[in-house]
């Protein structure tokens, strides 16, 4: 959902374009290689089951391993899921920061189709604790380089981490 302050910023822009088509707006940011919203997709084979049982193992992944996430979608007779979920991160104090706890709001989209799945983790954004708003999570800088190198470094690790647990639960489940 984009806020007044995005639109604001959008139509701004729009009329600079329409009003002098030659100049092109400039829009300059640093972000962390490898925290971005299109960096955590992973299509896997599984083999000869079927996509209502790869959709329904997906489905109880999702149920089953963070159960304060929302379903958004859960479309059966498409294989599609979409669930939004929280990452709590937890930085130690150090000598030049104070540490921390934050959370982190991401969307996973899990598409199955032709005995294979494809798992996306998106919208990747830092919840402030003190107002309402996100942050995208490739824009979020802390107090020194090196406490936001870490913060970056330890959520990349849990986001590949989510993606290799849905892998073992859905692909490697074992039936009773």
């Amino acid at each position: 959902m984009l806020s007044v302050f995005d639109i604001t910023s959008l139509v701004l822009i729009a009329g600079t374009v329409l009003a002098n088509p030659s100049s092109k707006p400039s829009v300059s940011m640093t972000s962390h290689p490898g925290i971005e919203s299109s960096a955590y997709s992973e299509t896997v084979d599984c083999g000869s089951v079927t996509q209502l049982d790869i959709f329904r193992r997906a489905r109880l992944y999702l149920l089953q391993s963070s159960p304060d996430d929302k379903l958004l979608l859960n479309d059966k007779e498409m294989g599609d899921l979409v669930s939004s979920g929280l990452i709590s991160m937890v930085l130690p104090r150090t000598e030049s920061s104070a540490g921390g706890i934050y959370s982190v709001s991401y969307v996973l989209t899990i598409e199955c189709a032709n005995r294979k799945y494809r798992a996306t983790i998106a919208k990747i954004e830092v919840l402030q604790s003190t107002s309402t708003r996100s942050v995208p999570a490739a824009l979020f800088k802390l107090q020194t380089e090196q406490d936001t190198k870490q913060f970056h470094t330890e959520l990349d690790m849990k986001l590949k981490a989510r993606l290799e647990d849905l892998k073992l639960r859905v692909k490697e489940y074992k039936n009773f």
